[in-house]
């Protein structure tokens, strides 16, 4: 659990204990854990569990339900974790491209002015290609988990 914890809290950028609770959650799958457990398994206090799970559900990282005549809530990992990591990537790929695109328009301006003898823009328009085909590529991706995600609520 506490591997997952530190990768999910450097990969999310989220607090400690967010991440240690959402590793639980991961852990224990789709069936839900309650309140009272994560105070028991991560040893916090009850108002560092319930912050950190109302902020984790308004993010969108944690979902929960209840179950009839129970007033509990059981908390899970929010399913879409595969399409929501592709859309980061494109996200972070979109702007690699979009800063590739402003280095490679200056390189060309100063190349057509004749400034200076020539500047190279081999690097750019490869890293351009590239981005470019990946974009296609895990967009149409992102699509289809994200219809199959769909499917892994049990609770929707």
């Amino acid at each position: 659990m506490e591997r997952l914890g530190l990768h999910l809290e450097q990969d999310k950028q989220i607090p400690p204990l967010s991440a240690r609770i959402l590793a639980l959650l991961i852990l224990h799958g789709m069936q839900g854990t309650t309140f009272e457990t994560l105070v028991k398994e991560l040893a916090a206090s009850k108002s560092s569990i319930s912050t950190n799970l109302n902020r984790m559900v308004v993010q969108g990282h944690i979902l929960y339900f209840t179950k009839p005549g129970d007033r509990k809530r059981y908390y899970f990992s929010a399913p879409g974790y595969v399409s929501r990591m592709i859309v980061s990537l494109l996200d972070r790929w979109r702007g690699e491209s979009e800063l590739l695109a402003r280095v490679l328009a200056y390189k060309d301006a100063v190349n057509a002015a004749g400034i200076e003898g020539p500047i190279t823009t081999h690097v750019e328009r490869d890293a351009l290609e590239f981005f470019s085909e990946c974009i296609t590529f895990f967009t149409a991706l992102a699509a289809r988990y994200g219809e199959r995600e769909k499917q892994y609520n049990p609770h929707a």
